[in-house]
């Protein structure tokens, strides 16, 4: 490194600080992309019927915004620039206002969910039976609460294939509430880092204004051999 970017470095004492704020976001935008798989997958995911639209949607929208900003801020760290950490720190302060937000909804949505799916598993039961007879064989269970209770076919607990002995309502609200609280732990952790990158690189800005501002005059390197350096 050598030039401007190392006087800056220099002059402003941010190395370490860069380094640091360019692992920050490769951490970030690493769980945006993860993010945004998740939320993709869910949209196509058939247990998208009883948890709804809203959350992987909304993984996918806040993966994808949480990447770009990440490599913006990473941008920002290699090109030693002021302006796009100004544009950076923007966008991060609002999608951080954004993300603690979707979290305290998804935080606060009541649990009780068991009416929810009672209606779903009714609506698919009449019209399409053979999402409930794919959930019963992954989930390993029969009917909604009980074998006896809407399943499909009307004698699974006793058919070969299938002879699982619980409803599929446990396991249903065991995998929802699984997804609801890996969607809290990965959101707030990724807050709490941007957050933290949101400092530094307001810090990193502040800096390389400051040693702009002071002007820069490149020092010529010492020539040893020079004999009016050794008079």
């Amino acid at each position: 490194m050598s030039g401007f970017g190392e006087y800056l470095d220099r002059l402003s004492g941010s190395g370490i600080l860069r380094v640091i704020h360019m692992v920050i976001n490769g951490v970030a935008a690493g769980a945006g992309i993860f993010l945004l798989v998740t939320g993709v997958t869910g949209l196509f995911d058939v247990y998208k019927t009883f948890g709804g639209m809203a959350m992987p949607l909304a993984c996918s929208v806040l993966g994808l915004l949480v990447t770009f900003v990440s490599f913006l801020g990473i941008v920002g760290s290699i090109k030693r620039n002021e302006y796009i950490f100004a544009t950076y720190s923007a966008l991060l302060t609002l999608l951080v206002v954004v993300q603690i937000i979707a979290l305290l909804v998804i935080w606060l949505r009541p649990e009780h969910i068991e009416d929810r799916f009672s209606n779903v598993w009714e609506g698919l039961y009449d019209k399409d039976p053979d999402t409930i007879r794919y959930i019963e064989k992954d989930l390993k269970c029969c009917g909604f609460k009980s074998p006896t209770d809407m399943p499909v076919p009307a004698n699974c607990i006793a058919k070969k294939h299938y002879g699982y002995t619980v409803g599929c309502l446990e396991p249903l609200e065991h995998q929802w509430h699984q997804r609801r609280s890996a969607v809290l732990w990965a959101g707030f952790a990724i807050v709490g880092a941007q957050v933290l990158s949101l400092l530094m690189g307001a810090e990193l800005a502040r800096r390389y204004k400051r040693a702009r501002e002071g002007g820069y005059h490149r020092v010529p390197e010492r020539t040893e051999g020079s004999p009016l350096l050794r008079a």
